[in-house]
């Protein structure tokens, strides 16, 4: 079953990256999800998050103003560059170690 068994070190390595970087995604899925919400200027009134808002019209809401921060977009965008890079190694040597190869 197992071609090349001098591959499942790196498969082994590979796809536990890819499971701890999921497991923390869904994990931290809320926080990402502020982070998110939180990029532009927000009014979290309850549960729920309004883009663009001013401190007036937020406080006429009953809500919470949040200043915008701009660099917490980075956080998503790391997490999914950082899942697509582990997932996508991890994928090329586990069929290496299958010894599946794509016809030329």
């Amino acid at each position: 079953m197992i071609k090349d068994k001098s591959k499942l070190g790196p498969a082994l390595l590979w796809g536990s990256i890819t499971v701890v970087l999921y497991w923390l995604l869904f994990q931290y899925a809320g926080s990402f999800e502020v982070l998110a919400h939180t990029t532009l200027d927000a009014c979290v009134a309850g549960t729920d998050y309004y883009n663009k808002a001013t401190p007036e019209l937020c406080a006429a809401e009953g809500g919470t103003f949040i200043d915008g921060v701009w660099w917490y977009v980075f956080a998503p965008i790391a997490m999914a560059f950082a899942l697509s890079y582990t997932h996508g190694n991890f994928t090329g040597v586990f069929w290496d170690l299958f010894g599946l190869k794509a016809k030329k």
